[in-house]
């Protein structure tokens, strides 16, 4: 019987044994096919990129990439090598492999969770779609990619596709998503020092304000985005480009000299036409269509005869339609309307073959001034297309408007209940621990009694005294700390944001009817009411605004900060070193502190100011106080002092000092205040 056990223990041990050796036989195997076909993989892509090869040859290479991926088993390598060759097939301009092999790539990086390669997949999928015009899925994907990449904290990648998103708004003309956009992406590059980035954002800014009509900030974003192209080391032709974009804006202003000047400059960069022939063909249409506008008319009709041969050879048929119109205005300026007509005509079969909508818009507002005796067929249908495509756009950018909501909405209730998971595993630790104390210290009373009881119970009767004198203290020491806490959250957190929303409603320029400005109007005076009586309350809680731990300047500083940053103007704060705060007492202080409130709030309404100086010394135990502004002053012997100013000349009163305002119109203003600090008020105060 001992003999059978023993055998059968052994035969089970060597089957075991097998098993694992066969196991790890099988998975070197596997290891070893995987590597080998990554290997071939990578040298398959590698053909693909050939430069010599054609076309046919480098998507034949792509596809056998693929093929070898198929049979990958791990499922984070083939995701892998999915990407890589999605991203070929891209470069290679097939779209449908492109699609495909990306979407095989999704579906494993979601079983896998991997948070990168999700977002790099609806990043492809948002580029897939604006190549196919469905503008409304793009901008779904790169919505979700930027959702993804800032859950990862990859500012870089988020912002490429805020940029994308702001690129698929422009073209909608949705102007002000598509500047939110852009200036939340410069945020993002502005971190990681992506110049290039920089460059292109501050161009589209360029743009979407020249389309508004803001010509100044337009040129003013063209010039940011020429201090980042100093940095590029390949600057491609991106500087003939801004060139060409600020020339544009100059001609919207119909300052055609200056327009004509920044596209000469375009063209006489170094080999522009070998480096970008459509670029070349641009840029001279558009200087030869300035001069015309001009009404210099000379060589015009042979530059855009040049521009119009290039762009035929490079089959860029937005060009010939724009090339055709402007031909066809230069031949109505020298009055030969049949050749005007013929390219205007032209121009409008080749847009409407394209499905161009622009330019079909152009064209038929030409020909409404060309073709007088079908002037109103042709203004109806530039009518009908606009309103067409009015609503198209308005239909487009209410779904990106509900693609943020609902991906806002989602990332809320996720967030929400995550914190409840939170919560809950919080509290119940909490009552784990509990339990745990409340079992050891009524163990540890058992065992205290049990030593000696009597001497215990003495010694307990000590402690718990003890610990009701120290609870107490620390009961009111919590008590005025709260006080404290919510005296600042209030004054300096809610506060300043009632007041900062309140001041953003005050500079909108509502339009409406007269109840509803009314109405907007009363919210305001409920803000304003709503700040007064949070002060109210804010003083009553706390006495004392600031403790002697407190550094002061910090203090003021901050309060500056936060005040200006709202207004929008710069500041110049300083303090002597005469001045000890320590010496000062907290009545002094406070006041100062609201003065300074007060100072800021009266600038930012009616100063127009762009920098205030804040400037504290002491000289002979008197502190002194300069508040300066650049604004656009007042006559002080005109004008009736507000209940601002009453209130600080209140302030410095009741502290027996002075207060003098010296101002005058276009000149500023300044404020200077001087308050006695003797020997009778060396000592903190504890009373407001």
């Amino acid at each position: 019987m001992f003999l059978n056990n023993l055998i059968s223990k052994l035969i089970t041990s060597l089957i075991f044994i097998l098993f694992i050796f066969s196991c790890t036989i099988k998975n070197d195997s596997s290891k070893k096919r995987t590597t080998i076909q990554s290997s071939n993989i990578t040298a398959y892509l590698d053909s693909s990129k050939i430069k010599t090869l054609n076309i046919t040859a480098k998507k034949h290479y792509l596809k056998k990439a693929y093929k070898q991926t198929i049979g990958i088993l791990n499922d984070s390598i083939k995701k892998y090598h999915l990407l890589k060759i999605s991203s070929q097939a891209k470069k290679l301009k097939d779209l449908p492999f492109f699609k495909s092999t990306n979407d095989e790539a999704y579906i494993l990086s979601k079983k896998l969770n991997d948070t990168l390669s999700i977002a790099k997949s609806h990043w492809n999928n948002g580029l897939y779609f604006s190549k196919k015009e469905a503008l409304d899925s793009s901008f779904y994907h790169y919505h979700q990619a930027h959702n993804y990449y800032r859950l990862v904290k990859h500012e870089n990648n988020s912002g490429k596709m805020l940029y994308g998103m702001a690129i698929i708004q422009s073209r909608l003309e949705d102007f002000i998503g598509c500047e939110i956009n852009i200036v939340k992406a410069i945020s993002k590059f502005r971190k990681t020092e992506n110049h290039k980035s920089l460059f292109m954002c501050y161009s589209l800014l360029g743009v979407i304000y020249k389309e508004i009509g803001d010509y100044e900030n337009a040129i003013k974003n063209h010039n940011k985005a020429l201090s980042h192209l100093v940095h590029l080391n390949n600057k491609k032709t991106y500087l003939e480009g801004v060139y060409n974009n600020i020339a544009i804006t100059y001609q919207k202003q119909n300052n055609y000299k200056v327009a004509i000047t920044y596209l000469k400059k375009a063209l006489n960069t170094d080999r522009l036409y070998d480096k970008s022939p459509h670029k070349y063909a641009t840029f001279k249409d558009n200087l030869a269509y300035a001069r015309l506008l001009n009404g210099d008319t000379l060589n015009v009709k042979e530059d855009l005869l040049t521009s119009l041969k290039i762009r035929i050879s490079l089959d860029d048929k937005a060009g010939i339609i724009i090339n055709k119109l402007h031909l066809a205005e230069y031949y109505l300026k020298m009055k030969d309307t049949i050749k005007s007509l013929s390219l205007a005509k032209n121009a409008n079969i080749l847009a409407i073959n394209t499905s161009n909508n622009r330019d079909i818009l152009a064209s038929l507002l030409l020909l409404s001034d060309i073709d007088t005796h079908n002037s109103i067929l042709h203004y109806k249908k530039y009518i009908q297309l606009n309103k067409k495509l009015q609503y198209k756009e308005r239909d487009l950018r209410n779904k990106f408007a509900r693609i943020r909501f609902e991906t806002d909405e989602y990332k809320e209730d996720a967030d929400k209940e995550n914190s409840e998971k939170i919560l809950i595993a919080v509290i119940s630790t909490t009552i784990i621990i509990i339990l745990l104390l409340l079992y050891f210290v009524r163990y540890q009373r058992g065992k205290n009694r049990e030593l000696a009881l009597e001497s215990e119970q003495q010694r307990a009767n000590e402690n718990i005294y003890n610990l009701l004198l120290q609870q107490q203290a620390k009961l009111e020491e919590g008590r005025l700390n709260e006080r404290h806490r919510i005296s600042e959250e209030l004054h300096d957190g809610l506060l300043g944001k009632i007041f900062a929303t309140r001041m953003r409603l005050d500079f909108l320029d509502i339009e409406g009817n007269t109840v509803i400005q009314d109405k907007y109007q009363l919210y305001l005076s409920e803000l304003q009411d709503i700040e007064k009586e949070m002060r109210v309350i804010s003083h009553e809680l706390k006495n004392e605004l600031l403790s002697s731990k407190t550094d002061y300047t910090q203090i003021v500083q901050h309060l500056i900060t936060e005040q200006t940053t709202i207004a929008g103007f710069k500041y110049v704060f300083n303090v002597d070193d005469t001045v000890h705060w320590s010496l000062i007492t907290d009545l002094v202080k406070i006041n100062c502190y609201r003065v300074i409130q007060e100072a800021i709030q009266n600038i930012t309404k009616y100063a127009q100011a762009t920098t205030i100086s804040i400037h504290f010394s002491v000289n002979k135990n008197t502190l002194q106080l300069l508040i300066k502004d650049n604004g656009v002053g007042f006559d002080t012997t005109k004008s009736k002092k507000g209940i601002g100013l009453k209130n600080i000349a209140a302030r410095i009163k009741k502290l027996k000092g002075t207060f003098a305002l010296t101002s005058s119109a276009e000149e500023g203003t300044l404020l200077t205040i001087r308050i006695p600090i003797n020997e009778l008020n060396i000592y903190n105060s504890t009373s407001n």
